[in-house]
């Protein structure tokens, strides 16, 4: 192999290797798309937009561009599906707001691997049965809260590839439910997400 071949060789190697860092840096961004009707919230979709969005009362909580957007964590036996965001509107999204997150404790779900998370598909899960919990962090005050009604549905869990080799898990779905939080009567409602799982917001520990 002369010189000028292994240079061509070495070129489309490493072009590729930047080509796939480009891809899988791309998948990590949030992309929001407003709804077309709730505009502060995100529309509801399936492609890995990595946002969610909800109503917490007349407030919005939404994902934005400071936090990893969801995380799945296996410890103890026990999964929990993390949605990290804040409160405030559209134009807080950007700037930033008081920080809020929802953690669902998924009764019944172990697993070791990002890939089984494609198990979950079509699961609705009752937030009122023995076993599962919610769990609201506002700021850096952690509150288990009395779940009254309601339920998350993860429509769809995708297993997203990128030129042959899986990247990700996509969980798409909806949540609503009613709450005492901080024994005052709360809503969660018209909640939506799109976010992808892998290898970095995948804790098993």
């Amino acid at each position: 192999m002369n010189m000028k071949t292994y240079a061509s060789i070495l070129i489309a190697l490493v072009a590729g290797l930047s080509l796939n860092c480009s891809r899988e840096y791309e998948l990590e961004r949030s992309i929001f798309i407003s709804d077309s009707v709730f505009t502060d919230l995100p529309a509801y979709t399936e492609w890995g937009y990595n946002t969610f969005g909800a109503f917490f009362d007349r407030e919005v909580f939404v994902s934005n561009n400071s936090q990893v957007p969801a995380k799945v964590t296996i410890t103890g036996g026990n999964t929990s599906f993390i949605l990290n965001g804040q409160k405030g509107s559209g134009y807080s999204y950007y700037y930033g707001n008081g920080s809020l997150s929802t953690t669902f404790l998924l009764e019944g779900v172990q697993y070791a691997d990002v890939s089984d998370l494609v198990r979950l598909n079509d699961t609705l899960i009752d937030l009122t049965k023995p076993g599962s919990k919610v769990i609201i962090t506002e700021d850096t005050v952690r509150t288990e809260v009395q779940i009254l009604n309601g339920s998350l549905h993860i429509k769809r869990a995708q297993v997203l590839f990128v030129d042959d080799r899986m990247v990700e898990v996509i969980l798409s779905g909806r949540f609503s439910f009613q709450m005492l939080y901080n024994d005052e009567p709360v809503s969660m409602s018209d909640g939506r997400f799109d976010v992808g799982i892998d290898e970095n917001n995948f804790f098993a520990y």
